[in-house]
C-alpha cells in the first residue's frame, strides 16, 4: 500500500514538473519572438508649464532606444536641465519613472507623462 502511494506521488510530481516546464517553455518563447515592445517611433505630448511638451520615443523590440523633445515652450534656464537630463534618465533607466528635476517639477512630468503614453502606445497589440 505504501508503495502505491510513493508511486502515484511521483507520478503526479513528475506530472506536475513535466507540465510546468511546457508552460513556462511556451511562455518565454513568446515573449522572445514578441518583445517587449513594437519597434518603432511614437509620439505624444503632456502639458508643461508653458504649454504642451511633445517628445519622440525610438524603441526596438526589447528597449528605449532614445527619447527626443520636439517642441516645448517652457521657461528658459529654468527647464533647461529637465529638457536635458530627464530624456536621458530615462534612456539609462528603461522606463518612465525616474525623478524630477528640482525647480522644473512639471516640466520633469510633463516629459515623463508624454514618453509614458508612448510606452503605452509601443506596448500595445
Amino acid at each position: 500500500k505504501q508503495v502505491m502511494k510513493a508511486m502515484k506521488f511521483l507520478s503526479m510530481a513528475a506530472i506536475c514538473i513535466f507540465g510546468s516546464a511546457l508552460l513556462l517553455s511556451g511562455c518565454s518563447e513568446s515573449v522572445k519572438s514578441s518583445g517587449v515592445y513594437q519597434p518603432g517611433t511614437y509620439t505624444a505630448s503632456a502639458e508643461g508649464y508653458g504649454g504642451d511638451v511633445t517628445v519622440e520615443v525610438k524603441f526596438d523590440s526589447e528597449s528605449i532606444l532614445s527619447v527626443t523633445i520636439l517642441d516645448q515652450n517652457e521657461t528658459e534656464r529654468v527647464s533647461d536641465r529637465a529638457l536635458e537630463e530627464i530624456p536621458e534618465r530615462i534612456v539609462e533607466a528603461q522606463t518612465s519613472e525616474v525623478d524630477a528635476i528640482t525647480s522644473a517639477t512639471v516640466t520633469s512630468d510633463a516629459i515623463k507623462t508624454a514618453v509614458t503614453d508612448c510606452i503605452r502606445q509601443a506596448t500595445q497589440e
